[in-house]
């Protein structure tokens, strides 16, 4: 293949937690794929070449790329989503050689464009010779479920193992559970790579994390009511402090005598 669709707002909401090197290495990846309609080499030092990765710091964006968007298989690393193009672009070039060894494509028949009512017309094979090359890409990476939204399967194991990479406490699969259909319903309609939705998920999960301990540290808000009561209790243990505090005398007072002159 020597071009593409590429889909920009699908190409930056896929990568928007890439660095600028990571995202490099990624569009070379997407070059390399598609020009050779085959995967990347399974040897990552291959594909260090091929990407023209020197540095370390460059080859770990390489293994980062091949990590959020590729899958190893027995043949190199694949992509669905390139595979998907690739076999459609293919399929339609087969297609268009065997129109040519025929003559080209069939004349338009006059009476295909108005049909009676009890005419059959069949416009498969019409309709394929018409499609164009840069066709929508298929969607094959999730699996559909109601309301639109796409449902992943996300492995607790796994998911804890990207957590403790990140110096983040581990999670139980009823958290997981919690979260996974806030998650589904936030990205409806976004494809993603199984790969991509794991990192986004770990992402979210981290996110909630830290949600919950700024919630933790502020302080507690009192309604009116709590406020008034908290009040009238400090009010009475004020007046139980100053009444314990006063001395009172209860000795009984000697007789104040007032003595006549001259009894002295």
């Amino acid at each position: 293949m020597h071009k593409y669709l590429h889909h920009i707002g699908d190409f930056m909401r896929d990568t928007v937690h890439l660095n600028a090197l990571e995202e490099c290495f990624y569009r070379r990846a997407l070059d390399f794929y598609y020009l050779n309609e085959k995967p990347l080499p399974k040897e990552t030092q291959v594909v260090f070449r091929r990407l023209r990765a020197n540095t370390e710091e460059e080859k770990q964006a390489v293994l980062n790329v091949l990590s959020d968007f590729f899958v190893e298989q027995e043949d190199g690393f694949h992509n669905k989503r390139c595979d998907a193009e690739i076999a459609g672009y293919q399929a339609h070039a087969d297609k268009n050689r065997e129109n040519g060894k025929k003559g080209g494509r069939p004349p338009k028949n006059k009476d295909l464009q108005n049909p009676k009512e009890t005419q059959s017309v069949n416009l498969g094979s019409e309709n394929e010779t018409q499609k164009n090359l840069n066709h929508k890409p298929l969607t094959i990476n999730q699996e559909p479920l109601t309301n639109n939204q796409y449902k992943y399967t996300f492995d607790l194991n796994t998911v804890n193992t990207k957590l403790k990479m990140a110096g983040r406490f581990e999670v139980d699969q009823k958290y997981i559970d919690q979260l996974q259909s806030q998650f589904e319903l936030y990205y409806a309609d976004q494809h993603m790579v199984a790969n991509k939705a794991l990192v986004k998920f770990v992402q979210w999960i981290m996110r909630n994390q830290d949600s919950e301990k700024q919630n933790a540290a502020k302080p507690q808000m009192q309604t009116s009511q709590q406020r008034t009561a908290s009040e009238m209790d400090r009010w009475k243990q004020g007046i139980q402090e100053a009444l314990a505090d006063e001395a009172i005398d209860v000795t009984p007072k000697k007789p104040f005598v007032i003595q006549e002159v001259g009894n002295a």
